[in-house]
């Protein structure tokens, strides 16, 4: 009886294991992608606003092309047009420049990068269920 309760444990802790091995690169992924809308809502709604409306520019494949790279082309897209300030509903004045040049936004890239990537597969998901 004493080993029964052993193995009938060991066989749960097992299970409980491979479902978080399982789950973890999900759970990992989600964190990734609220990360990312985090960056979004702080350095890019000021000029491109509301995010569903911004990723919807371009496919989840147009993203992933333009996102690759370590972020250099979506730095070199905002560094080539003439710095602007914009003033937003905060009355925040936001360079997009000074963002593009530091070291915040490699650090920040990929979790951006994740997010605007998986809100456009999203977006694709919605628009094909709207059209059936």
């Amino acid at each position: 009886m004493h080993i029964k309760k052993k193995s009938i444990l060991g066989a749960k802790i097992s299970y409980l294991l491979v479902g978080f091995l399982f789950l973890s690169p999900l759970l990992l992924d989600a964190a990734s992608t609220f990360k990312g809308q985090l960056v979004y809502l702080k350095e890019c709604r000021v000029c491109h606003l509301s995010s569903r409306i911004f990723v919807e520019k371009h496919s989840s494949l147009e993203w992933e092309k333009i996102l690759d790279a370590n972020g250099v082309e979506l730095s070199d897209i905002h560094l080539k047009t003439e710095e602007k300030y914009v003033n937003s509903k905060e009355r925040i004045r936001k360079s997009s420049h000074k963002y593009f040049k530091s070291q915040e936004y490699g650090k920040k890239y990929n979790e951006l990068k994740n997010f605007i990537v998986e809100t456009a597969k999203k977006n694709e998901v919605r628009d094909a269920n709207n059209r059936e």
